[in-house]
């Protein structure tokens, strides 16, 4: 009876150590934070430095994770495979991705998350195999949207130019295609004047492309971009010619950027979504599926314009999130983007 006394009280003592080493393992597991990464098409350029903001909040409201951005000094699908290369040997929780060019990170992003690491991209509704995809809003009905405001600028009728960064570019693509789209419904008299031009994502690139087309092509009225270079390139060629009022630029900017060229006229209208807030989202994605939460419809991603998110699948199978988060800016309500020091906001 003692001797099973004995044996009894050393089980229970053992059974207790364990039960407390496996708590102790357990809670030194939700100290450590989860390691978010953001990996942007460009670093040291305006929008993407607006998108850090955007990581930063997150990281700062969240005292269980360690979240930051990277990426690479040039716009190039090799680069931006590198750095999530080096990530994945970090091991860190979740990566999010701005691709360069979706189709290159197919391998990677399947090696990411054969090693448990979760990603969400940005900006690549045709993503393959992402765990989610965010988008800022439906990319056909904004570049109707762009569109209608060009068409009304230009009478109904003329010639207009689109760009794009890069004809590789998913998003890029989708906004000129709903543009085009819209155009050929709407304003039957609005044609064409070439196929969608490669920029590279470089302003010197498209203001010298515009400079080429503007003086080959005299009739050309507008020149839509869809990266944030195209606009203050296209408008600062059409300042150099003697075009303000004749010609004008519209599409995707930052005021930061471009707002020189709205208050002058050579650019009547920039469009954008707020990158801080769509970095933002990413990463409350990706933390909620770190936590095993399921991402619904009208959920509340915590910031503005994703208060009551759609979600749709690709044809992947990919879902992707869409948000309703474009802003517009023109001469009238310029000044709305500058804080009280006259600097801009974004």
């Amino acid at each position: 009876m003692r001797k099973t006394a004995i044996l009894f009280v050393v089980l229970a003592t053992l059974i207790a150590g364990m039960t407390f080493a496996g708590g102790q393992s357990e809670a030194a597991s939700t100290d450590k934070p989860y390691e978010i990464a953001m990996v942007v098409k460009l670093e040291g350029v305006a929008w993407f430095d607006n998108m850090r903001l955007g990581i930063e909040r997150f990281n700062k409201e969240h005292d269980d994770v360690n979240a930051w951005q990277t990426g690479a000094d040039t716009a190039d699908p090799a680069a931006q495979v590198r750095i999530i290369e080096d990530l994945i040997a970090q091991e860190v929780d979740a990566i999010l991705i701005v691709p360069n060019d979706p189709s290159a990170l197919v391998p990677v992003i399947e090696r990411a998350r054969s090693r448990g690491i979760v990603v969400v991209t940005h900006e690549a509704s045709n993503i393959q195999n992402a765990d989610f995809e965010v988008e800022a809003f439906d990319n056909r009905e904004y570049g109707a949207h762009m569109a209608e405001i060009m068409a009304e600028w230009m009478g109904g009728e003329g010639l207009w130019q689109p760009f794009v960064g890069h004809l590789t570019s998913t998003t890029h693509n989708e906004w000129v295609n709903g543009e085009e789209d819209f155009l050929k419904k709407n304003y039957p008299k609005i044609k064409l004047a070439n196929s969608r031009q490669e920029e590279r994502e470089n302003q010197q690139v498209a203001y010298e492309r515009s400079l080429e087309i503007l003086r080959a092509q005299p009739n050309i009225k507008a020149l839509m971009g869809s990266a944030m270079s195209t606009v203050p390139g296209a408008a600062q060629a059409i300042e150099e010619l003697g075009l303000i009022g004749k010609v004008a630029a519209f599409g995707t900017c930052l005021p930061s950027v471009a707002g020189d060229y709205v208050e002058s006229g050579a650019a009547q209208s920039i469009h954008f979504w707020v990158p801080a807030d769509a970095g933002y989202a990413a990463a409350n994605i990706a933390y909620h599926l770190l936590q095993g939460k399921e991402i619904t419809e009208g959920m509340d991603l915590g910031r503005p314009g994703y208060e009551n998110i759609i979600i749709k699948k690709n044809e992947s199978g990919v879902p992707v999130v869409y948000g309703q988060a474009w802003a517009d800016v023109n001469k009238d309500n310029l000044d709305e983007w500058r804080d009280a020091n006259g600097k801009w906001k974004l």
